[in-house]
């Protein structure tokens, strides 16, 4: 009877200590909020993500706001992981500004929050992962301004506001354009989402009004596609170079076809995984990197075939 009994307090006292033990890996649920799933470069981050969390061995909890302009569905939606009691969250910031409250709500409850690529406004953050966006628009200014023969007059299509990867992007390209290529003008700059349809229209509109475009910058491969497409409406893809950022299959083709002078890429799937990587680690109140930053690369019909494209896309067959 004794050694019976001192079985069992042996086993309560084991079942206490699993108990008061941290969780493990298996039993994490990682939260991840990001802008929007049509997004070429959100699908490969998503890839990103949910890879590394399998091999992990944790939960991904996803929600798609839907579009940057949906600030205040991404704050519903952050707000529901906070009550879920997810172990930690990655949030990608519809804008940086307007989800800074609710991430410095999780961070007050106890949920460290990872930003990726377009993080929020703040400096509760336990890490941000994201590229080198101003050396992304330095890429594109020094291949632009070859391409364009070191003059003319170019526009930006610049990205969505709020949102410091697009700021930093169109400060390194002016900032860089103007040292590598005083001769070539700046004539018009838009602030546009990430979206095909809206940079087709804005394309016209400067197709129209200024005869003497001869480049355009473009902040992401989906709005390039959006304006190689206007131009070629206007049979004026030979005369007017473009640049971008980011790697689709889309872009992969344009630049076979040559229709895309360069665009400047980020190692979009790596971001995802160190996300991840980051997120547990603070979970588990370990050491976390405050930054993360990956490499910018430039890539070119020339080059196209021989970059490693594991850590740039997600694989054509992917569906998140």
């Amino acid at each position: 009877m004794k050694r019976t009994v001192q079985r069992l307090l042996a086993g309560i006292g084991l079942m206490a200590l699993a108990a008061a033990a941290p969780a493990s890996a298996a039993e994490k649920t990682i939260g991840f909020a990001m802008p929007d799933l049509a997004s070429s470069f959100w699908v490969s981050v998503t890839y990103g993500v949910e890879d590394e969390a399998k091999a992990a061995g944790v939960t991904i909890a996803k929600v798609n706001a839907g579009g940057d302009a949906n600030a205040s569905q991404q704050i519903a939606q952050i707000q529901d992981l906070i009550q879920k009691k997810v172990d930690a969250i990655i949030v990608g910031a519809t804008n940086g500004d307007a989800v800074k409250a609710v991430v410095e709500q999780a961070v007050a409850a106890g949920i460290p929050v990872i930003g990726v690529s377009s993080p929020p406004n703040s400096d509760k953050l336990a890490s941000v992962v994201s590229a080198d966006h101003y050396d992304m628009g330095k890429l594109q200014a020094e291949c632009l301004a070859k391409a364009m023969g070191g003059k003319g007059a170019v526009a930006m299509m610049a990205g969505p506001s709020g949102q410091a990867w697009s700021d930093l992007r169109a400060n390194g390209f002016r900032e860089t354009l103007a040292k590598v290529a005083p001769d070539i003008t700046i004539i018009a700059e838009s602030r546009l989402a990430d979206n095909r349809n809206a940079a087709l229209t804005t394309a016209e509109d400067w197709i129209q009004r200024f005869p003497e475009l001869t480049g355009v910058y473009s902040a992401t491969d989906d709005m390039a596609a959006g304006i190689i497409t206007a131009l070629k409406a206007a049979d004026k893809l030979g005369s007017v170079k473009v640049s971008a950022s980011n790697l689709s299959p889309t872009a992969q083709q344009l630049l076979k076809d040559g229709e895309l002078a360069c665009t400047s890429i980020q190692q979009i799937v790596a971001q995802g995984r160190a996300a991840v990587k980051e997120a547990i680690a603070a979970a588990d109140g370990g050491t976390v990197e405050k930054s993360v930053v990956t490499p910018a690369l430039l890539v070119t019909a020339e080059n196209l075939d021989t970059v490693d494209l594991s850590s740039v896309v997600a694989p054509g067959d992917y569906r998140p």
